[in-house]
Order: structure tokens, then C-alpha cells, then sequence
């Protein structure tokens, strides 16, 4: 809602005023983290005139971390949340200050809306409290009471969910119109049971596995501890680091209530986050920040810095090479340094986080969006909200009906694809279709595609993750650069299968060659997305020569030539009867792999190509030791014992094969090999 006020600013396109949005919140943050430093010193210190570096460095080694500097300049919730996050932090120490109670109550509303913007804050909750009951003696339960009440007014900012779901918007996350739903989506349970994992022990009842169990968790706490160091240097120097554990000692000594809020903030940030996303950790680097403040005040105040300025010479009036004075030398030297870091930041981290040549999503609607078929059906993957934003904010291509390939992904699909979201599409009838699991999910999408292909082209975006879970190659056709049409016709007629791989290196080119384009680590994410699935696509639809082009650009391009690259290429080879260059390349592949899964298992397949049924079977049980979970051993294993006649242990390598799939398309392959099991 606070986006949308800047939407009306006249000014740039529409995306160019989200991202404004985000850029005014990261420096309202840098505000509010400097006078919160400076209050932070003053409960510390007391009420003596605080140094301004102190409060100052810090907040200008956050502005120009890489993770803070990236999220200032994109549409996202983390300079938000990072604001709330200060704005909280500052009415709780002016609280303490003012002793003014309506500061308390302030920082209960920031903290409801705050828990409208990043479900997150909730575990700021028990920090929250301590700090409460330390700090409030005389009328608990009555401030108590009102921040509560205060708090509910500011998280009521969600009750707009189910009011906006009910106009079935575009975007609808989470289809929060159904109570159970909205629930689910506030408590944040899609996420349940991914963070946290690094803390996990698994005991039993035993005394002994108790002690080994706490054990783990000590050795795992140590982890955390050592990641976030890691972090904290990498992105905010050393001085962090150091400021980070020297600066909670002092504030230990000195306010313990507030060295426990801190430590509760940092211990539930660090641990439910551990191996994510950098921009996850940012109230962490805010605290850690406000304990450098607290490092560089007893830094600046140490005996040496806190000498009168004059030298015993100056004081005699005469002159001589004590002149200098030794406490301006020392401040010097700790400015100097400070001053160092952040200059490195700034010149580490501009290429990083430049975007001013990345065009990307404009040459993503040009190549793709615009080149949609009239009239047409298109299934979007990453390129989602790219094409949402375009239709519906930029009024183009009002003639194509977006639909999201993720929402067939889903284990209700008609949840999400309703006759008010799609009126102009033949959806199926939900009664005619059972739900809860993948396969019926992919019957219901079948269903959907085969009747609206009959009456309109239905065009589908490049999708790996689409590809790899649903068989669908037999029915799609490539069209035109990164689309592939779903046919009800043979597939017999496609002249030129490889055209929109064409395209695509045509235009990948193409941006890379424009002026002042970053070849930069998030493009390369959205382009190393669509390469495999060209290579995924082509391998499945038997188009072997153009498989072989896109594996090619992986190596060159992404970098991709380990081990599971290798066994592509093999693979390959194989299927087309190139049997000696697919021995090359696995000799190769076994003097760089010797013992790994891949490698076995395209020893098996060269072997079975070759008519060597015993000597790949060995092959194949010595990969499924490698990796005993994954389903293509036993697979090529039961191909082989069908082939030989003997159908008991070839339904005994299926039965362990299907018990491992990991996708449809996994499931339909032992599906057929066990019909071809019926005549024996």
C-alpha cells in the first residue's frame, strides 16, 4: 500500500517508482540506525556528548555492503523491513530515555505493521518482551494491555489480503479470500520446516544419546556462530566483525536488558537463516552495527585517545617533536582506517550492484512477450511477473491470456485457474478430477491444455522445472525463441527444431554486446535457467544435434562441465549412435570423476550399448551404491534384464526403481517397462 502512494509520483515509469520506493526506505534506515546509535551510546555511556564516527561508520559500512546496497535500488521487502526494524529499535531506546510510555506504544504499531511487511519479526517477540519487563516496573499490565491493542491496529494492514483476493487480482499469493488460507499465509507455513535445519538433533530417549545430541547442537551452534562471522566480514569488513563481539562485551557490562533484546534478535535472525540469502541476515547486521558504535566510542575513549590535547611541551610553551598531539594521532589512525573500509566497499561493490545497463527484462518482452502469437495462450515460468507487469501495468499484449506454470504445479490446481480469474479459457470441471497428488494435478493439466489448444495457440516459456516434472515432451513443438506450442498433432512436421535455440543465442548475444551492459551475477541466473531446459527439452524430445548445441553453451557460457554435465554429454552420444566419442568423453569423464555416481552409470550405458550385459550390470549396481536413491540405476538395470528374458528380475529392478522417481516424467518410464513386462 505504501508503494502505491509512489506510484503517483510524476515521475519515470512505474517500475522506476517501486524501485524509488525502495531506495527512500534504505536511506530512511541509514537515518534511523545513526540516531539510534547515538541514543544506543548515551544509555551505554551515559550522557556524555557521543562521538559522531562512532554512530556515523557503521551506518555507512551498511549502506555500501553489497546485499544492503543491491536491495536499495529493487523492488523488494527488505529495505522495509530493515526500516521497521530501526524505527522499532529507536522508540524502545527513546522510550528508555524520555521515559515517555508513548514511545512504547510506538513501537508496538511499527512492530504490527512491521509483521504485515516480513512475517520474520515475530521473532522479535521475545526480545521484545524482556526488554518490556526490565525496563517497565510501575504499570505492567495496563501498557501491556494498550500495546497490545496498539499492535493489533498496526498488523491489521493484512485484512487488505482477503478484501484485494476476493477481486481475483493477477497476483494472488497465497488465495487468501478462504480463511484457512489466509491463516496459512500469514503464519508463513510454506516455509515451514526449511529454516532452523542447522540447529536440528535427532535423539532418542537414551542418556547417552541425549549427551550426543546436545553435543550436536553445541558443535551446530558453533557453525552458525562462524557463518555469520564469515558473513559479517565478507560483507561489512573486519571492523564488524570485531565491533560485532567487542561491542556486545560492552554492552553486556554496561545494560544487560539491552545486550539480551540484541542477542535474542541475532541468535533467532542467525539460526532460522543460516545458508540463505544474504539480505535475510540484515536486522542482524543492524545490530551488529549499533554494537560497532559501541566498539568504536570505547575505542575513540581509550587512555591514549582521551589525553588533553596539549603535549607536556605546549604546556611549558615551547616547541618540539611532541607537538603532535598523541590523542589526535590515535583518532586519526582509527578514522584513517574506517574511512579505508569504506572506500574499499564502495569500490568493491559499485560493478556488483550497478544495473544502469541491464536491460534484461525489456529484452525479455521484446524477444518473448511481443512475439506471442495473437490471440494466444501463454504459459509463463520466470517470466511471470515480468509479463504480468507488462499486461497489466503497461496495458500491453491485452490479446494474450497469462497463466502462471506454477499453479499446475500446485496440489489444487482449480484453487488458483477460476472461471473469475480466466473467464475467457475452458477450464475443467474440478468434479471431474481428484486432487492431492502430482500425477492427478498433471491429468488436470492435460485436460486443460488439450481444450484450449483446439481453439487457440497454447504457447509455453522455457521451463526446466515444468519440463523435468511433467512428460509433456512427445506434445510440444518448439516455436519461437524461448516458447514451445503444445500440439494435438504430430510432431513429424517440424523442420527446424533447433530455430528458437537460434533465436535465443542470437539474443543473449545481442544484450551482451550493449553498451554498458553489466555482465552481471543476476542475468546470468535468469539465462542459465533457460539453457538447460533447451538441453532437458531436446533430450527428451529425441533432438539429439541441437541437445548437443545446448550442452555445448552450458560449458562455454555458465561454466557448467562437472561431473552431471558429462553424463548429459555421454547420454547424448549414446542415444545418438556416436559410441566412440561417447567413450572418449567418458574416459575423460573418469579421469577427472573417478568414483562418482555419474560416472558409473555412463559406464553402464556405454557397456549395455555395446551388448555387455553382466559387465554393466556391475556398472549399475556400483552407481545405485554410490547414490541409492536415485531411480535410473535400477531402471537401466531392469531394461537390461528384459532384454535377457527374465522378467522376475527385471519386475524386481522396476519395483526398486519406482520406489525412487522423482517426477512424473521418472514415474511414466517404469510405467512402460512394466507393460512391456506383459508378454513374458
Amino acid at each position: 500500500m505504501l508503494v502505491k502512494a509512489f506510484t503517483f509520483l510524476p515521475l519515470g515509469s512505474i517500475a522506476f517508482k517501486v524501485n524509488l520506493f525502495s531506495l527512500v526506505f534504505a536511506c530512511l534506515t541509514l537515518v534511523f540506525l545513526y540516531l539510534s546509535a547515538n541514543l544506543f551510546l548515551e544509555i551505554l555511556f551515559g550522557r556524555e556528548e557521543p562521538t559522531i564516527i562512532a554512530g556515523l561508520f557503521p551506518v555507512l559500512l551498511l549502506a555500501f555492503s553489497e546485499p544492503f546496497w543491491y536491495h536499495s535500488i529493487v523492488a523488494e521487502v527488505y529495505t522495509l523491513h530493515s526500516f521497521f526494524t530501526c524505527l522499532i529499535i529507536y522508540s524502545l531506546l527513546r522510550w528508555k530515555i524520555k521515559e515517555d510510555v508513548r514511545f512504547l506504544f510506538a513501537a508496538a504499531f511499527f512492530y504490527g505493521l512491521s509483521a504485515g511487511n516480513h512475517a520474520t519479526v515475530v521473532f522479535y517477540l521475545p526480545a521484545i518482551v524482556l526488554l518490556f519487563l526490565a525496563w517497565e516496573r510501575k504499570a505492567r499490565v495496563k501498557h501491556l494491555l494498550v500495546s497490545s491493542l496498539v499492535f493489533i491496529i498496526g498488523f491489521s494492514v493484512y485484512l487488505y489480503l482477503p478484501i484485494r483476493s476476493i477481486t481475483e487480482p493477477t497476483i494472488d499469493w497465497g488465495n487468501t479470500e478462504n480463511f484457512q488460507e489466509f491463516i496459512y499465509h500469514i503464519t508463513d507455513r510454506q516455509h515451514a520446516g526449511t529454516h532452523f535445519d542447522q540447529l536440528q538433533v535427532k535423539t532418542s530417549g537414551d542418556k547417552t544419546e541425549i549427551w550426543k545430541g546436545l553435543g550436536s547442537l553445541g558443535i551446530n551452534t558453533l557453525r552458525v556462530v562462524r557463518v555469520l562471522a564469515q558473513d559479517l566480514n565478507n560483507q561489512l569488513t573486519f571492523v564488524i566483525v570485531v565491533g560485532f563481539f567487542v561491542g556486545a562485551m560492552l554492552c553486556f557490562k554496561a545494560n544487560r536488558p539491552l545486550f539480551f533484546f540484541f542477542l535474542l534478535i541475532v541468535a533467532v535472525n542467525a539460526s532460522f537463516f543460516v545458508g540463505w540469502q544474504k539480505e535475510s541476515y540484515f536486522p542482524t547486521y543492524i545490530v551488529a552495527c549499533l554494537w560497532t558504535s559501541a566498539f568504536l566510542f570505547w575505542l575513540y575513549k581509550l587512555p591514549g585517545a582521551n589525553r588533553s590535547g596539549n603535549s607536556p611541551n605546549r604546556q611549558n610553551g615551547l616547541k618540539g617533536k611532541n607537538e603532535f598531539p598523541q590523542a589526535t594521532q590515535q583518532k586519526l589512525v582509527i578514522s584513517l582506517v574506517l574511512a579505508g573500509c569504506v572506500a574499499w566497499l564502495v569500490s568493491a561493490n559499485y560493478s556488483k550492484v550497478d544495473r544502469s545497463g541491464n536491460y534484461f527484462a525489456e529484452s525479455l518482452l521484446q524477444r518473448m512477450i511481443l512475439s506471442l502469437d495473437d490471440n494466444s495462450i501463454f504459459v509463463a515460468g520466470i517470466s511471470w511477473f515480468n509479463s504480468a507487469y507488462h499486461q497489466d501495468v503497461m496495458r500491453l499484449r491485452d490479446d494474450v491470456t497469462f497463466v502462471k506454470a506454477w499453479d499446475f504445479l500446485d496440489s489444487h490446481p482449480p484453487f488458483y485457474l477460476t472461471p473469475k480469474r480466466y473467464p475467457d479459457l475452458k477450464l475443467p470441471r474440478p468434479e471431474n478430477h481428484r486432487f492431492g497428488s502430482r500425477e492427478e494435478s498433471y491429468l488436470y493439466l492435460t485436460d486443460f491444455f488439450d481444450q484450449n489448444a483446439r481453439e487457440r495457440p497454447l504457447l509455453i516459456e522455457q521451463n526446466l522445472s515444468f519440463l523435468y516434472e511433467f512428460p509433456l515432451a512427445e506434445k510440444l513443438v518448439p516455436h519461437k525463441n524461448l516458447l514451445l506450442r503444445y500440439s494435438l498433432q504430430d510432431k513429424s512436421s517440424v523442420s527446424n527444431p533447433g530455430k528458437g535455440f537460434g533465436e535465443f543465442k542470437q539474443w543473449m548475444e545481442e544484450d551482451l554486446a550493449l553498451p554498458g551492459f553489466q555482465y552481471e551475477f543476476k542475468w546470468i541466473q535468469k539465462v542459465s535457467f533457460y539453457i538447460p531446459s533447451f538441453a532437458a527439452y531436446f533430450h527428451s524430445a529425441g533432438y539429439y544435434k541441437e541437445e548437443m548445441e545446448a550442452l555445448i553453451l552450458m560449458r562455454e557460457f555458465l561454466g557448467r562441465g562437472g561431473v552431471d554435465w558429462y553424463l548429459k554429454v555421454v547420454d547424448n552420444l549414446i542415444l545418438d549412435g556416436k559410441q566412440e566419442e561417447a567413450r572418449t568423453k567418458w574416459e575423460t569423464m573418469r579421469k577427472f570423476f573417478p568414483e562418482f555416481f555419474e560416472t558409473y552409470l555412463a559406464e553402464g550405458l556405454l557397456l549395455s550399448n555395446e551388448g555387455k550385459w553382466v559387465k554393466s550390470l556391475k556398472s549399475f549396481k556400483s552407481a545405485s551404491e554410490k547414490s541409492q536413491n536415485n531411480f535410473r540405476p535400477y531402471f537401466e538395470s531392469a531394461n537390461i534384464w528384459i532384454a535377457l528374458g527374465d522378467p522376475e528380475k527385471a519386475e524386481r529392478a522396476l519395483e526398486e526403481a519406482q520406489a525412487r522417481v522423482a517426477s512424473l516424467g521418472e514415474l511414466k518410464q517404469v510405467r512402460e517397462r512394466f507393460q512391456q513386462l506383459g508378454p513374458f
